[in-house]
């Protein structure tokens, strides 16, 4: 974080002597009032002291020096107060991070088991809203209206069978991840491949929060998106790596809190800045009020492709399920899924209703624009960098779940199989795929750029390959599976996803020709790519079941 303060007051000034060569002896700088010692005008005069070269004899230049734009706009000084706020806040995790370290096993895996129902809530839908939910569903509010809600209203919807359903029967399993339940139920041969498909599947879940964050530092404080990112995937993951499952669950109540208050002032803000609330009817996009369809968001889309891409990792997600594994019993899990599906109704709404009023107030940038342009030209100098460490905190409550998940799963789950390990070891190990996965994230990051692009490669590989087979375990008896059915389910749906998303899905249509692309878009719709796999997965996990049942 203080790599990246020092980055952003890089400011190169280009200095023209009037005539001779010399080298400085000194510089004088004219102060202005009101600009805290910093220059903001466009041009300025300052007095340039030099030695001359050849009799050494003192001369005295003036010099004309031009400030970028950014001081015109913003000056240096109360943007530095800015970025003091937001490195405190990133000093504070890490010393939170620093305070848990040495902990054992069971509190970085699952927290010990023993958070009441307040806890699990906050932590439930502070991991629910991270990137997807703030820049993301604001993004697509900017970009189509009120429909950009449904991008987090499917996924409190579907917590409600979750909360009824499976929360507490997925808590009195007493296991540490989600490979563990289909290890309970198929054995070692299935939750490995498994681990594997949900490692992969989460480097673009992580890395869509990486890139939220560093969009928003970027954006806020005109600095350099590749030199943002390293600084949040830096914090965020030696936080991760210090702090483990009893940190993130302590942090993740006030980290969104701090975001709701943030959101709710910036949308004040935004309502009352130049006159938008005399001005909003008319400066609103056409149709973007609409709801629960719109032009841009159709029946398809909220009928099929969301329900089954966005809203099934609510069900079956690791991260969902290493929340309520964290709960004291099942009845804990169950209400705090229940009073997450709560709250992620109305916050969805609220985001999507930024970004409309964002559109209407800077129309004619890019989508996932909005909240930074947002920040940056309405809100106080002060309470900026207050709000930004909210959005912050958002988006780092989140990506750490997804982290320590992934994290764990490798470890336990693909790695620790084959070797005979202590607990001691175990954890070793644990720490090490928290950086390994990290890093991986972040380059992902690095070249994906894309919030919304980054979460559903990672939702499409996960549902073709591990949902199916998970959702099967709690009613394994009834359907009949066996351990060589879901097996094959999650190679062949999580191959055919990996191959409908590597290079816009060209593998995937090379295999299924002209004619049967047209067919599967004809009889599955626009998104049949990603659709195509949970459909390949439970026919096979069905058919291989019926083949190899004894």
């Amino acid at each position: 974080m203080f790599l990246f303060f020092l980055h952003s007051y890089h400011i190169s000034v280009k200095l023209a002597m009037e005539n001779g060569l010399g080298r400085i002896h000194s510089l004088s700088w004219p102060m202005y009032p009101g600009t805290n010692g910093l220059i903001s005008t466009p041009c300025n005069s300052l007095t340039f002291h030099s030695i001359a070269d050849r009799d050494d004899k003192k001369k005295t230049r003036k010099l004309r020096v031009c400030t970028p734009s950014l001081l015109e706009r913003s000056p240096a000084g109360e943007t530095m107060i800015d970025l003091m706020v937001i490195v405190g806040y990133g000093s504070l995790m890490l010393f939170l991070g620093w305070r848990a370290r040495g902990q054992p096993a069971e509190s970085f895996w699952i927290a010990e088991r023993g958070c009441l129902a307040g806890p699990v809530t906050m932590s439930l839908v502070a991991t629910i809203f991270g990137a997807s939910s703030t820049m993301g569903i604001i993004g697509l509010g900017y970009s189509r209206g009120l429909t950009g809600a449904w991008w987090s209203l499917i996924g409190g919807i579907a917590l409600i069978p979750f909360a009824f359903l499976l929360a507490g029967r997925v808590r009195s399993l007493n296991v540490y991840t989600l490979p563990d339940l289909l290890k309970k139920a198929y054995g070692e041969r299935v939750a490995v491949p498994a681990g594997v498909m949900i490692a992969l599947a989460w480097c673009g879940v992580i890395a869509a929060q990486l890139i939220a964050g560093g969009r928003l530092l970027s954006s806020v404080f005109s600095s350099d998106f590749q030199w943002a990112l390293a600084m949040v995937a830096f914090v965020f993951i030696l936080y991760t790596f210090l702090g483990g499952q009893l940190t993130v669950i302590k942090t993740d109540s006030w980290q969104f809190l701090l975001f709701l208050g943030g959101l709710l002032l910036s949308l004040v803000f935004l309502f009352l800045s130049q006159g938008m609330e005399t001005s909003l009817w008319q400066n609103i996009p056409e149709g973007h009020w609409r709801f629960p369809v719109s032009r841009a968001f159709g029946w398809y889309d909220l009928l099929v492709f969301y329900p089954l891409i966005v809203g099934l990792p609510y069900l079956v997600g690791p991260d969902i399920y290493s929340r309520v594994l964290c709960a004291k019993d099942d009845r804990v899990a169950r209400r705090s899924a229940l009073l997450a599906a709560g709250l992620a109704v109305p916050l969805a709404f609220v985001l999507a209703f930024f970004g409309l009023l964002a559109s209407a107030r800077f129309p004619g940038i890019t989508p996932e624009a909005a909240l930074p342009k947002t920040l940056s030209e309405v809100i106080p100098v002060g309470l900026r960098g207050l709000i930004v460490a909210g959005f912050l905190g958002a988006i780092m409550s989140s990506a750490d779940t997804c982290l320590l998940s992934a994290a764990t799963i490798f470890a336990l789950n693909v790695i620790g199989p084959f070797f005979r390990l202590s607990q001691g070891d175990q954890l070793k190990l644990t720490k090490a795929a928290v950086v390994t996965i990290g890093i991986a994230a972040w380059l992902i990051a690095s070249r994906q750029q894309g919030i919304i692009s980054s979460l559903l490669l990672g939702y499409t590989v996960f549902v073709g390959g591990v949902v199916p087979p998970t959702l099967a375990t709690f009613y394994k008896r009834r359907m009949k599976i066996t351990s060589s059915g879901a097996l094959w389910a999650i190679l062949v749906g999580g191959g055919t996803a990996i191959l409908g998303k590597i290079h816009g899905g060209v593998p995937m249509k090379a295999i299924l020709t002209t004619n049967g692309a047209a067919l599967l878009h004809l009889l599955m719709g626009p998104q049949y790519l990603s659709i195509l796999p949970i459909i390949l997965s439970l026919v096979v996990m069905i058919g291989v079941s019926r083949m190899t049942r004894s």
